[in-house]
């Protein structure tokens, strides 16, 4: 079992491979900087990580298990189930876009990670699809959507809402009012399941928009 102190230096060795990410990029990030930069040899380093894409392979990891205790947070709301699901897809995007914005270099070094990742971007597919199906079938139990197939439900959200979502994806849809256009979207997707009770609240909450 790991003890206190080893937990923390596997995070200090976490900690110093994202910095190094930001500043170099992956290709220049070696095992043998990130163990001089916190004062070890780097065959200290191998006693917590085999090589370094394991080390790569736990920033992401780490990326995305933040990605899925927001998503849970939210899910957890006491409100419609329909809110949830738009309050999901519009904070990613908010935090996606601000991180973008602000630090590019590690929004494209994640970028590139996922790409020679493929496993990362599949779990965190099947993370949202999973949060989604969550909700819709809350949704379906509180008479708020009617019966629906919940996992093509959930699939077709996150096919419509890639463009605002997906690291590989979003850049291209940077303008002024893609928070905007993410809205729309989800509230459209939802109006096609919603219950008779539940239309007339999705359509005033469109008409706000226009």
């Amino acid at each position: 079992m790991e003890t206190r102190r080893q937990s923390q230096t596997r995070q200090l060795i976490i900690d110093t491979a994202r910095a190094h990410l930001r500043r170099f990029g992956e290709n220049k990030v070696t095992v043998v900087d990130i163990a001089r930069s916190l004062g070890m040899s780097h065959a200290n380093i191998y006693r917590f990580f085999p090589s370094k894409s394991h080390i790569l392979d736990a920033v992401m990891d780490e990326w995305l298990a933040k990605t899925e205790a927001l998503m849970e947070g939210i899910a957890e709301r006491p409100l419609p189930a329909s809110e949830r699901l738009e309050a999901i897809v519009l904070e990613l995007h908010r935090k996606r876009r601000k991180m973008l914005e602000r630090d590019a270099e590690v929004y494209l070094t994640f970028r590139r990670l996922i790409v020679s990742r493929p496993e990362a971007a599949a779990k965190r597919q099947r993370q949202v699809v999973k949060v989604f199906k969550k909700l819709i079938a809350a949704g379906i139990a509180a008479r708020e959507f009617v019966p629906v197939d919940c996992d093509e439900a959930a699939v077709a959200l996150e096919d419509a809402t890639a463009i605002f979502l997906h690291p590989l994806v979003m850049p291209a849809a940077l303008t002024e009012r893609t928070e905007e256009r993410a809205r729309n979207v989800v509230r459209h997707i939802l109006a096609g399941f919603a219950s008779k009770q539940a239309r007339p609240r999705l359509r005033t909450a469109r008409a706000q928009l226009n």
